[in-house]
């Protein structure tokens, strides 16, 4: 399947992956080799750059990762297929790094949703005095919006299903959500745990078609924190660098 961008109408330019109209009506992305995080300024003035998948800013740039980013696409998107679970995806592309999906509609004014095995990154900014780094979390479910300016922020069920917020979400919907992501977080959660890696915490990017949810974006190292073996408090969370290789190689 031969799948490039020359001629098609750009729609969107995203941190990571470019997205066109295909002539069809369906979309192509167009997967890019940069990495997201944050620029930590220290108490002397000097500067760090600190990798997160769930962070707003692109922090710099390693060749080649786009096309990692694909092939682990590729081999998870199989595996939902295979095991029912519902995405957009129709086929990839490896020579062009690009990814070929079906049209999903917007829910809301845009949602992500995580499911998280261990408490990382945000939840213990957001709940300090209730979490302690590596905590064990199960099957830990939440929603946030797409809202960079913003900060991502957390949104509840009630306010979901709430007509004065437009209710982008019934609660059957929000269920068929949540087993959907769930289910999918297990797969790739036993798939890495097979290989000696522990699944941290994952984010999807969800959408609708034809009336029902789907799991829609990307499966990549962008979305995931992965540590080496046994989780422990201590920093041996895989770059997103180091991460890509073993998700491309799958």
């Amino acid at each position: 399947m031969i799948l490039n961008a020359d001629g098609l109408k750009k729609i969107y330019d995203g941190k990571t992956k470019d997205v066109y109209r295909h002539s069809d009506g369906k979309i192509l992305l167009k997967s890019k080799d940069d990495v997201t995080g944050w620029i930590i300024t220290e108490a002397d003035g000097s500067t760090r750059i600190v990798e997160d998948p769930g962070a707003n800013s692109v922090v710099g740039r390693v060749e080649g990762l786009g096309l990692k980013n694909i092939k682990s696409s590729a081999y998870y998107f199989d595996l939902f297929e295979k095991a029912g679970i519902a995405t957009h995806y129709i086929g990839s592309d490896f020579e062009n790094a690009t990814m070929l999906v079906r049209d999903a509609d917007q829910i809301g004014c845009g949602l992500e949703c995580i499911v998280r095995y261990f408490a990382m990154g945000s939840i213990l900014r957001a709940y300090p005095a209730y979490l302690t780094k590596g905590r064990p979390l199960h099957d830990f479910f939440e929603i946030t919006t797409k809202d960079d300016a913003a900060g991502d922020p957390r949104i509840s069920r009630d306010l979901l299903a709430s007509p004065d917020f437009g209710a982008p979400m019934t609660d059957a919907q929000y269920e068929e959500c949540r087993q959907l992501c769930l289910k999918a977080a297990e797969l790739i959660r036993d798939d890495l745990a097979s290989i000696g890696y522990t699944l941290i915490d994952i984010k999807f990017e969800i959408g609708r078609i034809d009336g029902h949810t789907r799991i829609i974006d990307e499966v990549s190292a962008g979305i995931m924190r992965v540590y080496k073996g046994d989780i422990s408090v201590d920093d041996n969370k895989l770059s997103e660098e180091e991460l890509s290789d073993i998700l491309a190689n799958r």
